[in-house]
Order: C-alpha cells, then structure tokens, then sequence
C-alpha cells in the first residue's frame, strides 16, 4: 500500500470511528457533570465557612448562590442590573447575558424569563444592594438602576467594572484550593447540579427544562415579546433534595 493509500484508508477509519469516539466523549461529559447532593452540601459548608471567615466577599458569597438556586447560566448572572431585580415583588428577569468581552447580548435562545427569587437569596440580595450603594458612593458613584450587579476591580485598578468572564471559576477555585477535599466544580456544572437534583427532589423534566431554559418551543417563544413565567417549584424541588441529605447527614453524626 503507498502513501496516498495508507492516507485514504486512514480518513476512511477515522470517519468511522468519530460516532463512537464522539459518543464516549459525551458519556465523560455527562458522568460527573453534577455534583451528588452530599458534594454539593460540602461545598455550601466549605462556601460558608470562608464567608465567615472573611476569605470571600458578601458579592462573591451571593454570586455563587444566585448561580445555584436559579440554575442560569454564568454570563446571565453576569449580565444582571438592578432593574432585573424587584426586591418589592422577590422577581428576578434574565433578559441578557455577559459576552467574554463584557458587551450585553440577548440569553441563549433570545429568551426572557421571569422567576421568583429563592427565598434565602432575599435578604442577602438586599444586603449587599444596600453595602454596593454604599461603596460606589465613597468613590464617587451613583448605583442606578443600569448599574450592573456584580462587579469587580480589575488588576489595573479599574473600579466597578463588569465581571471578567472567568471570575467565578476563579473564586470557585479558590475556595477548592483552601478546601482540596471537596469534588471537582466549576460554574456550569452547577447549572447541571440544579437541574439533577431537582429531578431527584421529584419536578418533572417539563419543569427543570423550562426552568433551565431548554424548552422544545424555543424558536417560537423568540418572536413572543411576553416572558416565561417560571414557577417555584423546581427549585422547592431541588431545595427539598439538600435537606433530605441534611437530614441524612445530621442522623450519621
């Protein structure tokens, strides 16, 4: 066989085994991409721990939870102002999300959601509306109701400025590297460890793919200009699953 053949028949081979070879690669993806109940409830500990302890900011504390119990994605926590939060009536809209060089763009799907903020994020939200407010003023700054709700001072000294689009993986790290023990997370993997654990706590898989923005009737919902009004239940679902491996916790000790 010459080279042109060998070359031919090798392109042949590797055509044929890209499905399966593909098909493994989504198996890895998939095992692992959600963290069990009880290796979420040791990051939770692990997060709180070096909040008290001064490790982690009252922002970073929050930007970690909001990104959990609502299961959107990073750059749609990014991209949330303060005019997406209504703290009156406990609604949360994601409209936009953060692109990696810190311009707006429509969510994936150019969809518009409405949810109710999880009732433990509430006070906490307001807490730190209330200590931004108070830090933008020192250096000068009004917080309206465009300015974004997370952000950071980047290491040119560059105050107020919209999240960089690994900062969470950065602090998750972080807090990984303090805490070695703990399994393997990074941003959207919470994402799937909202999803999985709410189907554990029993919603059905209608609900977390309308939470979670996956619904089959995308293309038709973009031309719709009324939100996805989405229900509590499948966080009360996936909250539900986290205090039955309390509990569980709680009665082994």
């Amino acid at each position: 066989m010459d080279y042109i053949e060998y070359n031919r028949v090798g392109k042949v081979l590797n055509m044929i085994a890209s499905p399966y070879h593909d098909q493994l690669k989504r198996q890895r993806q998939a095992k692992g991409e959600a963290l069990t109940a009880q290796e979420l409830l040791d990051w939770l500990e692990a997060l709180e721990e070096d909040y008290q302890a001064g490790k982690i900011t009252l922002m970073q504390h929050l930007l970690f939870l909001l990104t959990l119990h609502v299961g959107d994605r990073k750059s749609e926590t990014y991209g949330l102002q303060w005019r997406h939060i209504d703290l009156k009536t406990n609604s949360l809209f994601i409209i936009q999300s953060l692109s990696k060089s810190k311009q707006l763009k429509d969510t994936k799907g150019h969809k518009f959601t409405q949810l109710t903020i999880p009732e433990e994020l509430v006070s906490e939200i307001a807490e730190w509306k209330a200590q931004q407010a108070e830090e933008l003023a020192q250096i000068g700054i009004e917080q309206t109701s465009e300015q974004f709700v997370f952000t950071y001072t980047d290491f040119r000294g560059h105050m107020n400025v919209p999240l960089h689009s690994d900062y969470l993986n950065y602090r998750i790290k972080s807090i990984h590297h303090r805490h070695p023990e703990l399994a393997k997370l990074h941003p959207h993997k919470l994402r799937h460890t909202f999803g999985t654990l709410a189907r554990e706590g029993g919603a059905s898989l209608e609900d977390i793919s309308e939470a979670l923005t996956h619904s089959d009737l995308a293309t038709t919902k973009i031309y719709v200009n009324t939100p996805d009004i989405i229900s509590t239940k499948v966080h009360e679902m996936f909250v539900n699953r986290l205090k039955k491996e309390r509990t569980k916790k709680r009665q082994i000790r």
